[in-house]
């Protein structure tokens, strides 16, 4: 960790892989979570309807599903790039299309279209994320996960840059949310290109075993012996059960370890509290008179910055304190700093408070998100790489995928500095939980 510099990042090629696919995989979240929702903001769409929209991140908590179709199989006639590979390169240029799709389509007459486009595209988005989280941990040893997960998380962030406040720049430039949205389908056309030439190095876990593998497992000297009778055995198993067998078993390989209800729980609340934020602070920052360039600049810029910061801060603390520590510390930093939006909804319209609310927080939220990353990494067998960090992943955005679809009522039923208050008490069941999981299992 102690190595994690941009010139390591920029010469050692398989950080740097990690690092673009961590944009590409960071652009559709921001399209739906920020340029989606101001230009239904500027369509008059109601705030109760438009954080229903937050709907569309419900994909993200059900990965898990089709995560283990991701560890078996590639994509016809695009597996010559890769098990991983073809998932991401389909993917990406099924985004392309469904942004095309959305810039013939206006928010006022066609909003049923739009809001089912909204959820495909979370969909393809969800389904990338699973090939590239299994890309990059196979992609790297056991000692290289933290550095690995920065990356991914700095080129994350990166990604949110570009479809986030690029995309309300370019609008403010343009004055049309059209020619935007053709501008970003046109970067994932890009992005595909770039996927074509990845390296995969690791072509992940066939269903079924090999002769070679059973020899490793059992012993070189009776590999012939045992190859016969597990080869009997499958034959002796319907296709039905062997399919449910290898369906489940990257789950009970995680369920079966001592205190794992306890860590999914502390993964489940633990940016729950950032998600019912995130979700009401484009209207919340417009309800304020901010225009979309100062929010551009701030939010997107700025904030970015302080991401960074935050996330080789958050990377940091792991290093020196471990996992347990330091995501405890980043808990309870990311959730009490919510209190800056309770101090700007109280200056109005002046700029200099608007970058100090958002550097205080997106600061916390990068600590925070850097160490669940990496412990989330550390956690899963690489044999089951896609479908366990699935499984974690979703964990982590569950209730954010689902409860903050209430967000907008709730904040009419509180007003805005009850419901930012609402945002930091979220983020307690996961402090306790860490802290006893810590106490049990980590002394």
């Amino acid at each position: 960790m102690k190595n994690l510099t941009l010139f390591k990042i920029l010469s050692e090629y398989r950080l740097f892989e990690i690092f673009i696919l961590g944009i590409i995989s960071g652009m559709p979240l921001a399209i739906i979570g920020t340029t989606i929702v101001t230009w239904l903001t500027e369509s008059d769409v109601t705030l109760e309807i438009i954080t229903t929209f937050a709907i569309a991140r419900l994909p993200y908590s059900l990965k898990p599903l089709w995560s283990p179709i991701i560890d078996y199989c590639s994509i016809p006639f695009l597996s010559k790039f890769g098990r991983r590979a073809s998932w991401m390169i389909c993917c990406s240029m099924l985004i392309a299309g469904i942004l095309y799709s959305m810039s013939i389509l206006s928010p006022n007459a066609d909003l049923p279209l739009l809001y089912i486009l909204t959820i495909c595209l979370g969909t393809l988005s969800a389904t990338f994320d699973i090939s590239f989280d299994a890309f990059r941990i196979e992609k790297l040893e056991q000692k290289m996960q933290g550095v690995g997960a920065a990356c991914a998380v700095f080129g994350y962030r990166i990604g949110l840059l570009v479809t986030g406040g690029g995309a309300l720049y370019l609008a403010h430039i343009t004055n049309s949310w059209p020619e935007t949205l053709l501008w970003i389908a046109g970067i994932f056309v890009l992005s595909t290109t770039f996927i074509f030439f990845v390296d995969e190095a690791n072509e992940g876990v066939d269903i079924r075993r090999s002769k070679s593998e059973i020899a490793r497992s059992h012993g070189a000297e009776e590999h012939s012996v045992l190859y016969v009778r597990e080869h009997r055995k499958i034959q002796m198993t319907t296709p039905q059960f062997l399919i449910f067998t290898e369906y489940t078993r990257p789950f009970m390989d995680f369920l079966n370890r001592e205190g794992a209800i306890a860590i999914l729980l502390a993964v489940i609340f633990f940016k729950l509290g950032d998600a019912m934020l995130g979700v009401v602070s484009m209207p919340f920052y417009l309800e304020l008179g901010f225009s979309k360039q100062q929010i551009a600049i701030a939010v997107k810029v700025y904030g970015f910055i302080a991401t960074i910061l935050g996330t080789y801060a958050g990377g940091l603390i792991i290093y020196k304190i471990g996992y347990f520590k330091g995501l405890i510390i980043s808990g309870i930093v990311q959730s009490i700093t919510h209190l800056a939006f309770v101090w700007l909804n109280h200056q109005g319209t002046d700029f200099s408070a608007l970058f100090i609310a958002i550097s205080i927080e997106n600061f916390a939220g990068g600590m925070g998100s850097s160490a669940l990353v990496a412990y989330l990494s550390i956690l899963c067998n690489k044999k089951y790489s896609a479908t366990q960090y699935a499984l974690f992943s979703s964990a982590a955005s569950l209730f954010n995928n689902t409860v903050t679809i209430y967000g907008g009522t709730l904040v009419r039923q509180l007003g805005w500095d009850y419901y930012f208050i609402f945002t930091i008490i979220l983020a307690i069941p996961a402090i306790l939980l860490l802290v006893y999981l810590q106490r049990k299992y980590n002394n």
